[in-house]
This record gives structure tokens, C-alpha cells and sequence, in this order.
């Protein structure tokens, strides 16, 4: 059976619907966008992000990601090679298009062990990391604190940037 007919199998049993879930949203924390319709992934990346201290938003559609990109502040996007609308490709090309430096990592499942063929093809997109399942503790953390991390420098240094303009505005 072919990944797409397993997960629409999965999808199914499961009655997954379009929905947008959030879990801990507690302030000055950064925003991890997690876009599957795995339940392996779901509970694993669950998991994980228990002991991290980050807010996730959970979404099961490319839909969910347009509408969200613009409208929440994400520090990174961990995607599932498929969702209820399409593929990872299409929510790196919708973050692209968007224009708003939200790095990608692809998480793979454990119903599709010959994901890992896709790891160049993904870098080759623009895709920050690939996370292999299962999922090992230190090489999450690893990954997301780095993109975080960077996502954060970036931040500090437009806002140094925009603060530098601004005074110099005034004192001219």
C-alpha cells in the first residue's frame, strides 16, 4: 500500500478533522508551528515538546498554514511530508511566497520509512533540517533551539536596525 493510501486510511479510522489546536500559550515564549495529520508524529513531537518550553499551534492542512502565517508570530514550522490538502512542498512554497522568514524542518513518520530519499530534494527547497523518526530527544532539541536561536538573532537585529533608523531620524 502506498504512504498516501496509508495515511488516508489513518486519516479516516481516525476522523482527523481541519483544525487549528494551540497548547501552552504562555507569553515571551516562542511559537512552533506543527503541520501533520500523523498520529505517531502528533503524539511523539507531544512528547517532546512537553519539557521544552515552547508554544505549539497544531494543524493538519496547507490551508491552516496560509491562514496562520500571517496572522501569528512563528519562530518555526515542523511539517509532516503529508497533510489532509497536499505535502510539505507546498507549505515551504507557502511560506515562501509569504515572504516571512519562518524556517522549516520536515519531520518524517514511521509509516513511510523511505522519506529519508526526500532529504536533498527538501534541502534543495529551502528546508532548514530533516528529523528522522524516531525521534531522538537531544537531536530535537538540537534542531529546534538552533532554529530558534536563529530566529531570535534575526529578530533583535531588525529591531536593532529599525531602532538605528528611527534615531537617526530624530536627530536629523
Amino acid at each position: 500500500m502506498n504512504p498516501a493510501a496509508v495515511l488516508q486510511e489513518r486519516f479516516e479510522r481516525n476522523h482527523i478533522r481541519k483544525s487549528v489546536s494551540k497548547i501552552g500559550r504562555a507569553s515571551g515564549n516562542p511559537t512552533v508551528l506543527i503541520a501533520t495529520v500523523e498520529p505517531e508524529i502528533r503524539e511523539e513531537l507531544s512528547r517532546l515538546l512537553e519539557t521544552l518550553s515552547v508554544n505549539a499551534i497544531w494543524v493538519a492542512s496547507v490551508a491552516d498554514v496560509r491562514s496562520l502565517i500571517g496572522k501569528e508570530k512563528i519562530a518555526a514550522c515542523l511539517c509532516g511530508f503529508w497533510l489532509q490538502d497536499g505535502t510539505y512542498r507546498e507549505v515551504v512554497r507557502t511560506l515562501r511566497r509569504a515572504r516571512i522568514e519562518i524556517p522549516a524542518i520536515i519531520v518524517s513518520a514511521p509509516a513511510c520509512p523511505h522519506e529519508s530519499g526526500e532529504y536533498l530534494a527538501a534541502l534543495n527547497i529551502g528546508v532548514v533540517d530533516f528529523l528522522r523518526f524516531p525521534y531522538q530527544r537531544s537531536d530535537f532539541e538540537r534542531i529546534l533551539e538552533s532554529v530558534i536561536d536563529r530566529e531570535f538573532q534575526s529578530t533583535q537585529i531588525q529591531a536593532s536596525e529599525i531602532g538605528r533608523a528611527f534615531q537617526q531620524r530624530e536627530t536629523a
